[in-house]
């Protein structure tokens, strides 16, 4: 086991508002357990709620959940500084199973040691608290745009979704950004025939608005394509919170 947390969630967390030098300390002290999970390797499974939480440092993850059809529903994609099942830390039954997409690295925390940060410190408790209801808030996003966005719309939603909070974590270098999806991924996630896909993925790259490379995604006109996708980053709550 690690003795040390990633900065990773420091810096997270310090996106939302500034730590105090011993908040700081206080993440840094955090025992962890560092795993890398291969592509479709189940990270958490649906069910009772384990006695760690997962933060994702690497790679990327999918919130998976179980239908009576064989194939499940993709209801979120976890990026680093994602902890993927902090509302479990209050719950006893997870409705959903987490998923590595591609090679996915993760580090687990204790549910004691959760217990000691949230009790020392109230606000790094909120801003903990903040990151489940911003999760919360990208699944109704998401649940919005299947109800109203056409396919071309939908993905170019979820590239800027994914290029604003890639950019929140350092990411993002000249508008690109790691992607772990493929076209075929997009179909399962958004339900699409992989024809369809392929053909609005066409349209917005012949529009000037998307270049994907394997593993790779640029947005050469992000603003463009926000407002193409009607895509709107208060959900993702990229400004500070108050103290």
């Amino acid at each position: 086991m690690s003795t040390t947390t990633s900065e990773l969630l420091s810096l997270v967390l310090g996106k939302r508002d500034s730590l105090m030098p011993e908040e700081l300390d206080a993440l840094a002290a955090l025992p962890v357990r560092s795993v890398t999970f291969m592509h479709g390797e189940t990270i958490i499974a649906q069910g009772p709620t384990p006695d760690e939480s997962c933060l994702v440092v690497g790679g990327m993850a999918l919130r998976s959940q179980a239908t009576h059809k064989p194939e499940p529903i993709v209801s979120a994609l976890h990026i680093p500084g994602d902890f993927v099942d902090l509302h479990a830390f209050v719950l006893e039954q997870l409705d959903h199973a987490v998923i590595a997409q591609g090679a996915c690295k993760v580090q687990f925390v204790k549910r004691e040691h959760l217990v000691e940060i949230t009790d020392r410190f109230p606000h790094l408790t909120r801003l903990l608290w903040m990151l489940s209801l911003v999760d919360a808030k990208i699944s109704r996003a998401w649940l919005t745009a299947a109800a109203t966005l056409r396919a071309k719309e939908r993905i170019g939603h979820m590239l800027c979704e994914l290029h604003t909070r890639y950019g929140m974590i350092g990411f993002v270098k000249d508008d690109g950004f790691p992607m772990g999806l493929e076209q075929k991924d997009l179909a399962r996630i958004f339900g699409f025939s992989r024809t369809h896909v392929n053909r609005s993925v066409q349209e917005l790259r012949a529009a000037g608005l998307l270049e994907w490379e394997r593993g790779h995604v640029h947005l050469p006109d992000p603003e463009r394509l926000k407002k193409m996708s009607h895509f709107d980053p208060g959900y993702l709550e990229v400004v500070r919170v108050r103290r």
